[in-house]
């Protein structure tokens, strides 16, 4: 990172607030020398600060880490480089460099999203479907800094202006037998006046085994959603278990207000049996398999009301 473009671009921003190097350090509970340290291109601020002196700067990390104010169309070219930047910094601790790329992660498919929204009307393809991106990507590359071995699953929706609402519902199976099923994510959709009849997302699902983590982030061209939800609580020796996953080959048509199958994450301590995503529900995710979880999405369609 070239720190003494990130330390003239904060110094730039504090002035343009009014705020003097002592009364940032003060927000920040640092020192004026650190900030002076900054802003001087000496080094730069501990990665666990990032985040608080983003909003309190009111710039994005993706601006932070390349020093400079960006537009919307140079937001997914600029994540890419931050994240390859930030993955090559050696003293980040695992933890905190695996946020910083998580905030950039959904940074970048909020602007895929909104770019893609604008190619899309101009192409005038089909909609009402959902389809895998490919795993050359430059998104599925992003994603894959983040997810490490354990993969990451991103999927672009087109739809008309009939669908309102994106609902991920999960389905937990154990042994061959559905255990729960529950809303894991939703994101409602709004159409604000002039803008284009035709709308396209990305949801993106990362696995992070060790932390027993499922990341779930939904974007469209004016708004993102995230969450996370846990996978083998309690369950002992879990760290040793194998994993694997299922999910849709290729483009598939939206059924308004029917939960499609999407991708199923399998576990087992022993031997697993990797199904088509579409024969889960009808196998109970198996009996081979210690515990499935299966994703599928509902796209909720205008009632009219």
């Amino acid at each position: 990172m070239d720190l003494i473009k990130i330390g003239k671009y904060i110094a730039s921003k504090r002035k343009a607030l009014g705020l003097t190097q002592a009364q940032l350090a003060e927000k920040l509970g640092m020192s004026s020398k650190s900030v002076s340290k900054w802003e001087r291109g000496v080094c730069l601020p501990d990665v666990s600060v990032y985040l608080e002196l983003c909003q309190i700067l009111g710039i994005t990390l993706n601006e932070f880490i390349a020093g400079e104010d960006l537009k919307q169309e140079e937001m997914v070219q600029k994540s890419e480089e931050n994240l390859m930047q930030v993955a090559e910094e050696g003293n980040v601790g695992k933890k905190k460099l695996k946020r910083i790329i998580a905030v950039l992660l959904c940074a970048s498919l909020l602007a895929l999203g909104a770019l893609s929204a604008v190619l899309l009307a101009l192409r005038r393809v089909p909609v009402n479907y959902i389809e895998p991106l490919p795993k050359d990507s430059a998104e599925m590359n992003i994603a894959k800094v983040l997810s490490g071995v354990d993969g990451a699953y991103l999927y672009r929706y087109a739809l008309d202006d009939t669908i309102t609402e994106l609902r991920i519902m999960l389905s937990v199976y154990k042994e061959g037998t559905l255990e729960r099923t529950e809303e894991a994510a939703s994101l409602k959709f709004e159409l604000s006046e002039g803008q284009d009849r035709v709308r396209e997302g990305i949801a993106a699902i990362v696995p992070d085994f060790e932390n027993f983590k499922v990341r779930l982030i939904l974007t469209d061209s004016s708004a993102k959603y995230s969450t996370d939800f846990n996978i083998l609580e309690g369950v002992p020796d879990r760290e040793y278990y194998g994993r694997s996953a299922s999910e849709i080959q290729g483009r598939i048509k939206i059924s308004p207000d029917t939960d499609m199958g999407i991708l199923a994450l399998i576990y087992a301590e022993g031997g697993l049996r990797v199904l088509p995503v579409e024969d889960i529900p009808e196998s109970a995710g198996g009996v081979e398999n210690d515990y499935v979880y299966y994703l599928s999405f509902r796209f909720v369609r205008d009632s009219g009301d």
